[in-house]
């Protein structure tokens, strides 16, 4: 006899000995099932069982959208943990895994791209905001501020050649020496070495005279065109207000003469007085300090103001200092205690290269001994 129908006997005489179910009470029927249980647990064999599923046919006859059907997601997932099973994932081991390149060999960009509304998003973006955030305004303002300072500097630095060439030649008609001459006032800093290109260094040198004349006609036509425009200003005011024709001689008259020379006096001593340079000067890039390289006072700058028109006495004699003395000094710097010299503001004053290499072969009083090397003054053709 097998296992299986041992195991069927024994349970029909434990049934049998119990009488009807109507007769017998609840305790013998809990007793004998409890019994019937152990005994089948020791004689069935739960592989042999297992071996004879079908799990095939069982499959078969579940009904995977009934069971779907009765299973509450929402309390399935209320219970799940979500920041721990984030905690228990190996993000690193997870993207090791993930072939980028396939990924986006799998990527339609075309139609990635047909979606993309750009209209909606460029009228999202705050254009001006981006542009102040980026910097965009002051990179602009710098840029545009550096090409202007650059095309100044080009042409100052062709002013000082022709300074250093005209005033060392008048120099040396004296019979001096110019490598004798002195190159800049005592305590002020003057510039030394090669600069950027091979281009000496000349900030705080006595400027000669070709860039003081330039400053001084550029500072005649400002005064110029201020008087006029003044005084047609006032002419026209008079003239309307009062129907008085008596302002015809007020242009070139007494009255304009007094104004003229009233303007002129008022721009150059407090040009000198605020500033230690006019306009004109500060074009061509030159101011004006005493002789210890010290900003000038209000009262030097007076001085050197009121007797700046002598100088013109006697065919402009007055600045013939400006060739021949050491300083380079007219007579209204003689009489202040003045000096004029190079000064560029935020940039070095520089000349030429070719000028620079020149003057330091020729040991002119602007000599600057090349300190960089051969490789570094690649530049020495560029003014």
């Amino acid at each position: 006899m097998s296992h299986s129908d041992t195991a069927l006997v024994a349970l029909l005489v434990l049934l049998s000995a119990g009488g009807d179910a109507e007769d017998r009470p609840d305790g013998i029927l809990a007793r004998v099932a409890s019994r019937a249980t152990g005994a089948v647990a020791d004689i069935v064999d739960p592989d042999a069982i297992v071996d004879r599923v079908d799990v095939d046919a069982l499959l078969a006859r579940i009904d995977l959208d009934a069971l779907l059907n009765r299973v509450d997601l929402n309390a399935v997932l209320a219970r799940v943990d979500v920041n721990e099973i984030l905690d228990r994932v190996d993000l690193d081991r997870l993207l090791a895994r993930i072939d980028v390149n396939e990924l986006l060999d799998e990527v339609d960009i075309d139609r990635l791209m047909a979606r993309v509304d750009v209209d909606a998003i460029v009228a999202r973006v705050d254009v001006k905001e981006v542009a102040d955030r980026a910097g965009i305004p002051e990179i602009v303002r710098e840029s545009t501020g550096e090409l202007a300072g650059s095309a100044v500097d080009v042409l100052r630095r062709q002013i000082v050649a022709v300074d250093a060439i005209a005033s060392n030649a008048a120099y040396r008609l004296t019979g001096r020496d110019p490598a004798s001459r002195p190159v800049s006032p005592p305590r002020l800093e003057a510039g030394t070495g090669l600069g950027e290109k091979g281009r000496g260094q000349v900030t705080g040198h006595y400027a000669g005279p070709l860039s003081r004349l330039g400053a001084f006609l550029i500072d005649v036509a400002v005064v110029w065109f201020t008087f006029v425009f003044t005084t047609a200003g006032i002419t026209f005011v008079v003239d309307t207000f009062t129907r008085d024709q008596s302002t015809k001689d007020f242009g070139l008259g007494p009255i304009g003469l007094v104004i003229l020379a009233t303007g002129a006096f008022l721009y150059l001593w407090g040009s000198l007085s605020v500033a230690g340079r006019t306009p004109g000067m500060w074009v061509v890039g030159i101011g004006v300090v005493d002789r210890d390289g010290v900003p000038l006072s209000p009262r030097e700058a007076l001085v050197r103001t009121l007797v700046f028109p002598f100088s013109f006495l006697v065919l402009g004699l007055g600045f013939l200092g400006i060739f021949i003395s050491p300083e380079r000094r007219a007579m209204h710097d003689a009489a202040a205690g003045s000096v004029v010299v190079y000064d560029w503001g935020d940039r070095p004053a520089e000349m030429p290269a070719p000028l620079t290499q020149w003057v330091w072969r020729h040991g002119e009083d602007l000599i600057v001994e090349p300190e960089q090397s051969s490789s570094e003054q690649t530049g020495l053709g560029e003014g």
